[in-house]
């Protein structure tokens, strides 16, 4: 029992890295301040642009695994992260930090998509439905932790908040001393390599495309929620970074209480976590204090973090056959749905250039989600 204690712990560690992709997006303000001339999108990118990079590392892990195994992926992902993580300290240009930004989320990508299939492989049944509840509650404690962190060193210059992902070290070591290697992980997790009906795969696709528009969705909110801030004149410089730390909060509290919520609302599970993330909006929307805007994101954090591990629960109990596969079809949707958030922004700019309706236009778009959800069922 202690031993699966620790390893639990050794796993969940790692969220520490992968929960702390937007631990900065408190910091566009000030990189906007201090560099006039470059477009606010691009700047927008420094928080996005890692979830690309992840998608490309979830596609090619699975190669990776069946050469040096999925413990070494996040060896190798953490050492990534913590390097390229810290790397803006130092860099003034957008486009390098871009560029570290993008190789900090392939290493983050890399111990993605090894969490999931470490979870899938060391546990089973509800022992594995609770995990990847855990999952995401450890998600929104690191983020939480790191959010702070990040918006504390933001008060000394935006360079000093990347120290924050000196996580990943840490996450190194945890892994090397507690997670054992399974030669057969390789193997078992990575699926018979059998042929599937066309029916299977349109059902991951749609899965996959459900799950790239709500996270879509929920990081627009993640990357404009300071600038709606600024623009209504609430909170002062660190607004950004105390709304990120509400989500991280909400994603915490929904990742405690995913399980429970999963028994008692059953096929109703996925469409009340999307009309949250439609409250979130909404209070968004109407706020006109720091209190409304706070509660917001925490709102969208509790939706987000509560729909996230349903769709990827739902790949390894109704693609049990392919979970590897479809575990890695969902990553990578996830994954695109994240970087294209600024985009986003710019398509919903299309039809009006208040930021404020384009929050309500989100909201809206999510209680459609809510329909299909229950179409769907469980």
């Amino acid at each position: 029992m202690k031993n699966n204690l620790v390893l639990k712990l050794a796993i969940l560690s790692c969220c520490f890295v992968t929960a702390s992709l937007n631990a900065i997006a408190g910091n566009i303000p000030a990189m906007a301040a201090d560099m006039k001339d470059i477009p606010l999108t691009l700047i927008e990118l420094v928080t996005t642009i890692p979830s690309l990079f992840s998608m490309a590392a979830v596609l090619f892990s699975s190669k990776i695994a069946s050469a040096i195994g999925y413990k070494r992926i996040v060896l190798l992902g953490s050492l990534i992260a913590g390097i390229f993580g810290t790397l803006p300290l130092i860099l003034n240009n957008i486009w390098l930090i871009l560029m570290a930004r993008g190789v900090f989320g392939f290493g983050c990508g890399l111990i993605t998509s090894a969490m999931l299939i470490l979870i899938i492989f060391f546990f089973e049944g509800n022992e594995r439905s609770s995990m990847i509840g855990l999952q995401g509650s450890a998600g929104g404690l690191a983020s939480l932790v790191t959010a702070f962190i990040a918006g504390r060193l933001l008060s000394i210059s935006w360079h000093a908040s990347f120290l924050v992902y000196l996580f990943g070290f840490l996450v190194f070591f945890a892994v090397l001393f507690f997670i054992p290697h399974v030669g057969s992980i390789r193997t078992s997790a990575a699926g018979s390599g059998e042929a599937h009906s066309g029916s299977e795969w349109i059902r991951l696709i749609a899965l996959g495309l459900l799950t790239f528009v709500s996270v879509t969705l929920a990081t627009v909110f993640v990357v404009k929620c300071s600038s709606l801030a600024a623009i209504k004149e609430i909170g002062g410089s660190s607004i950004g970074s105390t709304l990120v730390m509400c989500i991280s909060a909400g994603s915490l509290l929904a990742g405690f209480n995913y399980g429970r919520m999963k028994s008692i609302l059953k096929r109703l599970s996925l469409p009340v976590f999307y009309l949250i993330c439609a409250a979130g909006f909404a209070l968004a929307f109407v706020s006109g204090n720091a209190f409304l805007m706070m509660a917001a994101a925490f709102l969208l954090g509790f939706g987000y973090l509560a729909f996230v591990p349903f769709l990827q629960e739902r790949v390894s109990t109704k693609f049990a056959s392919f979970a590897a596969t479809g575990t890695t079809v969902i990553l990578v949707f996830q994954g695109l749905g994240a970087f294209i958030a600024p985009y986003a922004g710019t398509i919903l700019s299309l039809f009006t250039e208040s930021l404020n309706t384009q929050f309500l236009i989100c909201g809206g778009l999510y209680v459609i989600l809510a329909a299909i959800g229950f179409v769907i069922g469980e």
